[in-house]
């Protein structure tokens, strides 16, 4: 007797699972109508992947696609970069990120990949450029700061600092130390300048 109570309890407390799964997530009916995305076999903020396709329907996916044309498969990947685009918008209203620095930070590296991240450390290396530059017009002696800093640790690392490494490492830690100045540049400007080298090449 409590051992087919117990049975009914569970099939009970899955079917509830199961609905209160389609009711949350609207994103995936599909899955939450098939049992296969079931919120026993989902873990938010990334911390596993799970699939909403079942293995024979992936692999119906699978000979769909290989039977489409390049220029379909085209068309058809960008409509999913779009959806993908939007849901990652949702996600960062959700969340929040989406109205941080950090957020957005995190938010363009996704939507943009190689393109970001060639743009960011383009404005990198840019500051790092001008950061060498005003050290030399300005004729700060990276040695001499050194020497500062050994008179507070007790240790001799001026002597054993080539005069040129030293200003590369000086300007390598104040172009760190800009950073907060340098992200929300790129942060603005990733979105036009990434765009508009898309469309130009």
């Amino acid at each position: 007797f409590f051992c087919s109570r117990s049975i009914e309890t569970m099939l009970a407390a899955t079917r509830l699972g199961s609905q209160a799964f389609r009711h949350v997530s609207p994103l995936f009916p599909k899955a939450a109508s098939s049992g296969v995305g079931s919120p026993a076999n989902i873990m938010f903020n990334g911390r596993r992947q799970y699939s909403v396709l079942s293995k024979e329907e992936e692999e119906k996916e699978k000979a769909r696609v290989a039977s489409l044309s390049d220029y379909e498969k085209e068309v058809e990947l960008r409509e999913l970069d779009a959806k993908i685009s939007k849901l990652n918008t949702l996600r960062g209203i959700n969340t929040g990120e989406l109205y941080t620095l950090r957020g957005k930070f995190k938010f363009l590296a996704k939507e943009y990949g190689m393109g970001f991240m060639v743009w960011y450390w383009t404005v990198w290396c840019s500051t790092a450029v001008l950061t060498y530059g005003a050290i030399e017009v300005l004729d700060v002696d990276a040695i001499a700061l050194l020497s500062r800093v050994d008179n507070f640790t007790g240790f001799d690392i001026a002597n054993k600092v080539d005069p040129t490494l030293g200003t590369i490492g000086l300007t390598v830690a104040v172009n760190e130390l800009i950073e907060p100045l340098r992200l929300p540049i790129v942060v603005f400007t990733t979105k036009p300048v990434v765009d508009t080298l898309t469309r130009r090449y």
